[in-house]
């Protein structure tokens, strides 16, 4: 699976992708804090918070076209729906910095 869907991206930009890159750096900046929060949710035993916060990630990256990110966000939700701690938790923060950087590479023109 490709980390990022560029036609979302720049369907987003919508021809001004300088004035899409600050909202990118804001996900990154928010998406940190509710990485934060998701870990605080789950260690302190409140899955449905989790499930909230992983939705609201899940559609955020969405609108970005920041599928890969997206997809795990979708797989956490659906284990903690299902009751189980999500294995693959320790690679979100990972993965949403390299789509933030991705996303913000694409929208600058250095990547195709």
């Amino acid at each position: 699976m490709a980390l990022l869907d560029p036609v979302q991206l720049d369907a987003m930009a919508s021809g001004r992708p300088e004035l899409l890159l600050p909202i990118v750096s804001d996900f990154e900046m928010h998406g940190r804090g509710q990485l934060s929060n998701l870990h605080a949710a789950l260690t302190q035993g409140r899955p449905e918070d989790g499930k909230s916060i992983l939705h609201q990630l899940k559609g955020a990256s969405g609108t970005m076209g920041m599928i890969q990110f997206q997809e795990l966000c979708r797989e956490c939700e659906e284990e903690l729906t299902t009751g189980q701690i999500p294995p693959r938790l320790a690679e979100l923060g990972p993965l949403l910095l390299e789509s933030v950087a991705g996303a913000s590479a694409h929208l600058r023109g250095e990547v195709s």
